[in-house]
């Protein structure tokens, strides 16, 4: 399909905003949108992290890790995306800060990385089916290890 159909148009603007509901579900803890984000049998590979599949494992997943944070803000950036009829792919840059809690309440957790997923489109729309985050650098420690 050529770029300049509107069908293309639609399409990446859909996959922008499905890419875009995952960050701010993560940083407003609205657990419940993912379901706007995800396939119900999604594959995630959070690199260094963990690996889960089903939307409610990652679902689990990240609102373990994030409700120990007082607050975080997902930020994405230079995003690609290729359509192939029903099919596509995107990258995209994250930068993520997460403030601790507690004892950790002053320090901050900042990881680089990048978002590699595989769509498809469904009867509710765009849905990720596989999601991989691989990190570029992490730095700081807001007690998530321990």
């Amino acid at each position: 399909m050529a770029t300049n159909e509107p069908q293309n148009f639609a399409d990446h603007l859909e996959i922008q905003s499905v890419i875009n509901l995952y960050a701010s579900a993560l940083d407003k803890q609205q657990w419940s949108a993912l379901e706007g984000v995800f396939t119900e049998d999604a594959v995630a590979d959070f690199v260094g992290i963990g690996a889960c599949e089903g939307r409610q494992a990652i679902t689990d997943l990240v609102t373990s890790v994030l409700t120990q944070c007082a607050a975080t803000q997902h930020l994405l950036g230079n995003i690609s995306i290729q359509v192939s009829g029903d099919r596509a792919t995107a990258t995209c840059y994250l930068s993520a800060m997460h403030a601790g809690l507690g004892d950790y309440a002053s320090d901050i957790f900042t990881v680089w990385g990048e978002y590699a997923d595989q769509l498809i489109r469904t009867s509710e729309g765009w849905r990720i089916a596989h999601r991989t985050l691989t990190t570029m650098h992490a730095t700081g420690d807001i007690g998530l290890n321990g």
